[in-house]
């Protein structure tokens, strides 16, 4: 019997197993190149168009997000900053033209919404639904310390009668003959909902009530009456029919103007032209010998799912992430209503307006809320023209809103 030497096949066995080893490991890795394992996972891209770079601390959002895709593997969130009115613009203007059967561009995922537009964007199927609001503002009375002190005024009016005197007085007043009493910025959408609407709902009334209009009641008409004595007398600045809240704005911190209706976002930025001493803010000033509760406006942020995102649910992780990050927002934006009673002076003001008023909700769930200002604005132009009287437009409003209401052309 020969003997059998396992040095020889042993080595050749290994050599064997080696070539085998080598084929498969070359194999292995075509596979993997071919099939793209050597690939980053992919990433889902969420777009989060808003308009809040002006309400909040610059960072605050790029932290929210890092923090998100910290805590959701695979979904990266693209911030895409707009303007509120190109947003809104976005949101509503056909690319088109006329052909209504035309829709807008797809502005992203996730989109900040005004609620005011809420109904309206889901009447045309644009978003399904929309999150209560993220963060609310309230409409104030701005006042600039200075103009009342010089003409005699120690604190702002409480009461229509009192704006009347302060209006009139500054008006006559040698040392401020140029400033006017109130600005208005009537030329822009919410122009109506944010400069009118406050002194109606701080009069205790509404104007719409279970889906219809009730505008010609006593407070209202009462409202349009004021409002039409200031425009008769020249105490509101000239253009206020083509001013937007940018004009009414600058009419203000210029000195300009004593007065103006505002939301609270605007203090941090009145704040940088005026500095704390000049300014301070009061609630709307009421009807005398009121009864009832007065209502105030509010401006929010609140979040949408477009319908045509094709990552709806990563969307709604986001929208639903930022809902529960409301207090930290809130707690970095200028003017919103504070959680609690806070030190500064101008925050406290904003919590106890809040407290002693409620929030109006006329438009609530209504769709066409742009036309049916459009026909308030129309027809308070004939009030402050003097071809109708307060009566004549408030029964002018009811017809026309009734009409839109019920579906009429």
């Amino acid at each position: 019997m020969r003997n059998f030497s396992f040095r020889k096949y042993g080595d050749n066995l290994l050599f064997s197993l080696a070539i085998a080893v080598l084929i498969t490991s070359l194999i292995y890795s075509f596979i993997r190149r071919d099939s793209g394992g050597d690939k980053q996972p992919t990433l889902t891209d969420i777009v989060f168009t808003h308009w809040w770079y002006d309400d909040i601390e610059r960072d605050l959002l790029r932290n929210l997000v890092a923090e998100f895709e910290n805590s959701h593997e695979g979904i990266r969130i693209i911030l895409n900053e707009k303007s509120y009115e190109s947003l809104r613009l976005g949101l509503f203007d056909f690319a088109g033209g006329d052909d209504e059967t035309e829709v807008p561009a797809f502005p992203g995922d996730v989109l900040a919404l005004d609620p005011l537009w809420v109904p309206e964007l889901i009447n045309r199927e644009v978003i399904e639904s929309a999150e209560l609001p993220v963060l609310s503002f309230i409409n104030v009375l701005y006042y600039n310390i200075d103009i009342l002190r010089d003409a005699g005024f120690t604190r702002p009016p409480n009461t229509r009668t009192e704006f009347l005197t302060f209006a009139r007085t500054i008006a006559a007043n040698e040392e401020n003959r140029r400033a006017y009493a109130l600005s208005l910025g009537l030329g822009s959408f919410r122009g109506i909902h944010d400069n009118v609407y406050p002194w109606i709902w701080a009069a205790g009334a509404r104007l719409i009530n279970n889906g219809n209009p009730v505008v010609t009641s006593a407070p209202v008409v009462q409202s349009l009456a004021f409002l039409a004595s200031l425009s008769n007398e020249g105490l509101i600045a000239p253009g206020a029919f083509y001013a937007d809240s940018r004009k009414k704005l600058e009419d203000f911190v210029s000195g300009r103007t004593a007065f103006m209706i505002a939301s609270t976002r605007y203090i941090g930025l009145v704040r940088e032209r005026l500095g704390d001493a000049a300014f301070n803010i009061t609630s709307v000033p009421i009807l005398d010998n009121q009864p009832g509760t007065p209502f105030f406006a509010t401006l929010g942020w609140t979040l949408g799912i477009h319908s045509e995102s094709a990552h709806r649910e990563e969307a709604r992780l986001f929208s639903a992430f930022l809902a529960g990050r409301a207090s930290r927002i809130s707690g970095n934006a200028s003017g919103a209503i504070p959680a609690s009673s806070p030190q500064d002076p101008f925050y406290s003001n904003i919590w106890e307006i809040a407290l002693a008023g409620e929030t109006a909700a006329d438009f609530s769930g209504i769709a066409g809320e742009p036309v049916l200002e459009q026909i308030f604005r129309e027809e308070l132009s004939a009030l402050f023209d003097g071809t109708s009287s307060p009566a004549q437009t408030a029964a002018a409003i009811q017809a026309r809103w009734l009409a839109v209401l019920a579906g009429e052309s």
